[in-house]
């Protein structure tokens, strides 16, 4: 009797150890990383940046992922986060402070996008309050074009609702002259953009408060369009322009596949696309032109030597056995929680050590921004661009701790030296143009 009841107990034993490699096979079926049949890059109107974009990187991401790869184009920012979270997109560009950054996963900042102000150079339109009763363009709803339009609208206690045929394309300013003008976001090279201010009916306007509606949107920063940015000879705009500048990014869902995520990073900086797209931001600064947190495959690209990327390279090598291996990897995750909580207080010491530094990083920034405002010197201006990017690169070395690099003060002043850079080298191009060099 006893035996037979040890003959039971084993036959249980070797029941449930089937069972429990049988789920843990299933489970990683279920949970494998695949790719979608077909990949979706949501981008915006056919004429725009986003749309180049997307269809520059559609051959490249292809190449990478073997599968197809389809550009679509949309009405911007908005939908293109609908189409991700409705599973019809799988990458998408959308611009920053256009929607809320934290539902997506950001895979890397693309380029930058300044805020111009276009008027008929016939209308009466001369600053931005005279746009009431007139018909101006700032883009469809659910574009990010017309988000930070509106910004600049509010900071003149312009509503959208007196502005005529508000939500048209600002590219009907070439054939509908009933337009008076149109507020734009975007970048430098946008085709339609270059089309209308290659044309001499239009002029731009500044946007003299920047800096005050750059302090209370974390996603614009205050900068000056450099005279001949689009015409040379006549130089036009003829002078420095006040305005406001955001970032486009490239975006996934937080549970997006993560050998997308990796081929569509590498076909972004590894490809040559910079020819295409000079604006296109350098792979060794994406990190400080991002506000919040990449996703972990695209952060490990960008950092390859952090310690927390080079763990996680090794987990994901596991990846394929790592639900046969889960009993083996609650024990260790036990005795980690226990180390966690040995070493909390002197981690807590460290961070409040290195936050102590930081404040020390942005004295130094805010100093040279105070600097940089009074000259237009060469000599200073390369020098001070210098040293911004030194004490950048010493916060990043320095800051390797995932806690600090997620922490507020951090991202202002990574969002503070990359407006500080952009300010400094749209100075130095400005000058090298008039002849400065």
């Amino acid at each position: 009797m006893p035996r037979l009841s040890t003959m039971r107990i084993r036959n249980w034993v070797t029941i449930l150890v089937l069972g429990l490699v049988v789920a843990s096979l299933c489970l990683w079926f279920v949970r494998a990383d695949r790719l979608p049949r077909t990949i979706h890059i949501a981008t915006g109107e056919r004429g725009g940046m986003y749309f180049k974009l997307g269809t520059a990187i559609r051959e490249r991401v292809q190449k990478r992922t073997r599968g197809n790869v389809v550009v679509d184009s949309t009405r911007g920012s908005k939908e293109n986060l609908q189409r991700l979270e409705n599973k019809k997109a799988d990458l998408a560009i959308v611009q920053g402070g256009a929607i809320p950054i934290t539902r997506v996963s950001v895979i890397t900042p693309l380029f930058p996008e300044f805020v111009f102000v276009i008027v008929r150079r016939t209308s009466s339109i001369r600053v931005i309050p005279d746009m009431v009763g007139k018909a101006v363009a700032i883009g469809p709803k659910g574009s990010g074009n017309r988000i930070s339009a509106l910004a600049v609208l509010k900071q003149f206690k312009v509503p959208a609702d007196k502005l005529k045929q508000n939500e048209a394309y600002f590219k009907d300013l070439l054939h509908d002259k009933v337009l008076d003008g149109a507020i734009v976001t975007a970048g430098a090279e946008h085709p339609d953009l270059m089309e209308v201010l290659s044309n001499k009916e239009f002029d731009l306007l500044p946007i003299a408060p920047a800096a005050a509606i750059a302090m209370v949107h974390p996603f614009l920063r205050s900068v000056e369009i450099p005279p001949g940015l689009f015409v040379k000879e006549p130089p036009f705009p003829a002078q420095p322009l006040p305005t406001l500048a955001t970032t486009a990014y490239l975006v996934t869902r937080k549970n997006g596949s993560n050998r997308l995520v990796r081929a569509a990073v590498q076909a972004i900086h590894e490809e040559g696309l910079r020819i295409q797209i000079p604006t296109l931001i350098r792979r060794n600064q994406a990190v400080a032109w991002v506000p919040t947190r990449l996703h972990p495959v695209a952060s490990r690209y960008f950092s390859p030597s952090d310690e927390i990327g080079r763990m996680a390279n090794v987990m994901e090598s596991l990846a394929a056995t790592k639900e046969l291996l889960f009993a083996l990897g609650a024990g260790f995750y036990l005795l980690w929680l226990r180390w966690r909580r040995l070493k909390e207080n002197e981690r807590e010491a460290f961070i409040s050590e290195k936050k102590e530094h930081l404040d020390t990083f942005l004295e130094k920034t805010l100093e040279i921004e105070r600097d940089q405002m009074v000259t237009d010197e060469l000599v200073k201006l390369r020098d001070f661009l210098d040293q911004v990017t030194r004490i950048k690169l010493q916060a990043l070395q320095q800051f390797t701790e995932e806690q600090l690099r997620g922490d507020q003060s951090f991202s202002i002043f990574l969002d503070q030296c990359a407006g500080l850079i952009s300010k400094i080298q749209l100075k130095i191009i400005a000058k090298t143009q008039a002849g400065g060099g």
